[in-house]
């Protein structure tokens, strides 16, 4: 059973679409009223993608567009000093604020209350504008390097802001009163989009080293960055994650395109600690039966950022489920595995890293 398992060809598990239909995009979102993604573009247009894939013009806008952002039935973006909204409704032009003495607006969160907190990339800082009254001030006059994606995360009262330049880091901005805080240096350069997934999963895209990456991280920065996506980007700007759908969404300013990524599958994996394991080792998973639910554990050796896939297979060596397709810094893990839709059975579990399999027997009992 075992080189029958081995034998297997492993498929990526991420459903990845590719859209083109764009001039450097540099940022996306979601609007949910109207059922489309909204791409940002420096061929003069914003666009819109439908539900069934049709890209058409949305509305009309100067090259060098940044930082798409929804907020109370307009998008709002960054157009050099200036912030524009526009209705989505119609694409009318609606808001227009120049920030006077910004150089180069670009990256943009925005609370549910309507303020919007704006990284400014040539002349360091972060502004704060009032959508509502159209009053804005700068919030933080020096965040300590170049800051670009900046994300709102109210729950914890803060900005998150990732930074440019190499080693790259990601810091938070104090609500309250706008300290600055370094949460994490990454290790890799030029990092543009952040934002956080259901779970309060942390993305970060990082234009370099090659291959460009979009980074995971915890809420709390406690572990080691886990490579979520690692080949298909080209210099990956400002990200957004369409929650209820689990839907990364990357636009690609170096080749033109837009992907979606379905970031469902890593959601469950769990970094137990930062120690560096001796060796590859796959344990038994616990419960064993189970019904339906059970965990799996592993260990990831030192030697660098590797391909780890977890696949499960039928007692005929069929693959029925591919739980997770990614690369993983070394360290321990644990990952939940349902199986509320498979039947009850003896099923195998294997664990490909690199060039290592190793593989498992689980019994489901229903």
């Amino acid at each position: 059973m075992k080189s029958l398992l081995s034998s297997v060809l492993f498929a990526a598990l991420f459903v990845v679409n590719i859209y083109s239909q764009y001039t450097s995009p540099e940022s996306v979102t979601f609007d949910s009223v109207y059922n489309r993604w909204l791409v940002t573009n420096s061929g003069g247009m914003i666009k819109q993608r439908s539900s069934n894939g049709t890209v058409t013009d949305f509305a009309p806008s100067a090259s060098g567009s940044h930082a798409l952002r929804i907020y109370n039935g307009n998008v709002y973006a960054c157009y050099g000093t200036s912030i524009k909204g526009f209705s989505l409704s119609t694409g009318a032009l609606v808001f227009n604020v120049q920030l006077t003495g910004s150089s180069f607006l670009n990256g943009m969160g925005i609370d549910n209350s309507g303020i919007a907190y704006i990284s400014d990339f040539s002349s360091p800082k972060i502004y704060k504008l009032n959508l509502n009254t159209q009053a804005w001030w700068i919030f933080v006059p020096s965040p300590g390097g170049t800051p670009n994606g900046v994300y709102v995360d109210s729950p914890r009262n803060r900005l998150l802001v990732c930074f440019w330049g190499s080693n790259a880091a990601i810091k938070s901005v104090s609500l309250a009163d706008s300290t600055v805080t370094l949460l994490t240096n990454t290790g890799y350069n030029n990092c543009d989009g952040i934002y956080l997934d259901r779970y309060d999963n942390v993305y970060v895209s990082s234009w370099s080293p090659s291959p460009a990456k979009i980074l995971k991280y915890d809420i709390n920065f406690a572990n080691p960055v886990s490579i979520v996506i690692n080949s298909g980007l080209s210099n990956p700007a400002d990200i957004f994650i369409a929650k209820f759908r689990d839907t990364l969404a990357v636009p690609n300013a170096g080749n033109n395109t837009v992907t979606f990524h379905n970031i469902n599958s890593l959601l469950s994996i769990q970094q137990l600690n930062s120690n560096v394991p001796d060796k590859f080792t796959l344990l038994q998973n616990y419960p064993n039966p189970f019904n339906p639910e059970t965990i799996i554990k592993f260990d990831i050796p030192a030697g660098g950022m590797r391909s780890a896939k977890l696949t499960i297979y039928n007692s005929l060596g069929e693959a029925v489920r591919k739980v997770f397709d990614t690369e993983l810094a070394p360290g321990s893990y644990e990952v939940s595995f349902n199986a509320s839709e498979l039947s009850t059975g003896v099923y195998f579990y294997s664990l490909q890293y690199g060039e290592q399999i190793q593989t498992k027997r689980m019994i489901l009992v229903k």
